[in-house]
C-alpha cells in the first residue's frame, strides 16, 4: 500500500521560513509568495498535526510553541537528509548544493564571515549560504532550535548534545593604547598590568574566559568598563581608559575613535581558544557542513599562533 502523508514539503518549507523570521510578512517576502498562502499552509499544517506551532501576537510577529520548536529541529534534519540524498544521486559528487544556515559567533563574524562567504561562493556556487550572528548561547540555541545546521564559534565550554570540531586555535593577547608605558614591549606578563583598569568584552561565557585568565595569574581584575562590542573595547582602550585581552587580530591599529591600539603578546601560559564547527551530536554531518569546516580551517591557518612552551 502506498504511504501517504497529511503534510507536504511545501508546508514544511513555509513553516521553516516563518520560524526563522518569526514574521509571516517577512517569510512571504523571502519565499516570494502571497502572505495568505503562507498563512493557509501553516493553518493546514497545524490542523494536520493537531497542535499549534506558533503563538500569534497581533502586530508583534510570532512565537514558536514547544511543538513548533520540536518540529523545526526535525524539519532541519529532514531537509538535510533529503538534500544529501539528492546530492548522492546527481552525477557530480564534488559539487555541494542546497542551502545551509551557519550560526556565527558575533566577535568572529567580522573576521570570518566575508572570507567564508567568498570561499563558499567560489567553490560551491550552487550552495546558498545564510548566516545568523549571536553570542555563544545564541549560537547553541540556533543549533538546538534547528535554525542553523552548523555553528562557527569558540569552544568556550562543553555543551550537552553538541559536537565541537576544533579547526584551529587563536592565542589571546593584550591590547594597550599607543602611549601606554608598556606599548613598545613585544610581550608582557599580566601581573605587570595588575594596577591598570580592565576593559571587559562582556559576552556570555567569553567573560568567564577573560576573567579566569587574570585570576589564574593571581590577579583581581579591576573592571572599569564592560561592553558586548568588540570595537567598543578597542576604542575604549585606544582612548587610554584601560587595557583589554582579545583573541582576534585586526589588520589595522586604528579604531572608530581615530586613536590606535597596540597588540602585545602575553608571556604567561594562558589558554588559547579553539575555533570550532559545531553541530548537533545526533545529526550526521552533511557535505555542506564539511565544506564549511574546510573553508574555516583554511581561513584560520594563517592566523594560528603556536602555543608557547609551558615553563
Amino acid at each position: 500500500m502506498a504511504q501517504r502523508f497529511s503534510i507536504t514539503l511545501t508546508q514544511l518549507s513555509y513553516f521553516t521560513e516563518c520560524a526563522k523570521t518569526l514574521n509571516m510578512t517577512a517569510a512571504s517576502a523571502e519565499l516570494r509568495v502571497a502572505q495568505s498562502a503562507v498563512s493557509t499552509a501553516i493553518s493546514h499544517l497545524e490542523r494536520a498535526l493537531g497542535t499549534a506551532l506558533f503563538i500569534r501576537q497581533h502586530s508583534k510577529g510570532l512565537i514558536l510553541t514547544q511543538a513548533g520548536e520540536s518540529l523545526l529541529r526535525d524539519t532541519g534534519r529532514i531537509f538535510g537528509m533529503l538534500t544529501d540524498a539528492i546530492e548522492d544521486i546527481r552525477a557530480d559528487h564534488d559539487q555541494v548544493r542546497g542551502v545551509i544556515t551557519i550560526a556565527c559567533f558575533n566577535t568572529l563574524a567580522p573576521f570570518m564571515q566575508p572570507q567564508l562567504l567568498a570561499l563558499m561562493q567560489q567553490r560551491h556556487p550552487e550552495l546558498t549560504v545564510n548566516i545568523i550572528e549571536g553570542d555563544y548561547e545564541e549560537c547553541l540555541a540556533a543549533l538546538r532550535g534547528g535554525r542553523a545546521e552548523v555553528a562557527v564559534m569558540y569552544n568556550l565550554t562543553s555543551a550537552e548534545g553538541i559536537s565541537h570540531q576544533v579547526l584551529g586555535k587563536v592565542r589571546p593577547h593584550v591590547i594597550l593604547h599607543a602611549e601606554h608605558p608598556l606599548a613598545q614591549r613585544t610581550e608582557i606578563s599580566l601581573t605587570e598590568l595588575a594596577d591598570d583598569p580592565f576593559v571587559l568584552l562582556d559576552l556570555p561565557d567569553s567573560n568567564d574566559y577573560f576573567l579566569g585568565m587574570l585570576r589564574q595569574q593571581g590577579l583581581t581584575p579591576n573592571i572599569k568598563y564592560r561592553t558586548s562590542s568588540y570595537e567598543t573595547v578597542r576604542s575604549l582602550v585606544a582612548t587610554g581608559l584601560g587595557f583589554s585581552i582579545l583573541n582576534q587580530r585586526p589588520q589595522i591599529a586604528e579604531t572608530y575613535s581615530g586613536n590606535r591600539t597596540v597588540i602585545v603578546e602575553i608571556s604567561d601560559p594562558v589558554p588559547s581558544l579553539g575555533v570550532t564547527a559545531s553541530t548537533l551530536t545526533q545529526v550526521d554531518r552533511s557535505a555542506r557542513t564539511h565544506a564549511v569546516a574546510e573553508a574555516v580551517r583554511e581561513i584560520i591557518a594563517p592566523q594560528e599562533l603556536a602555543e608557547p612552551p609551558v615553563m
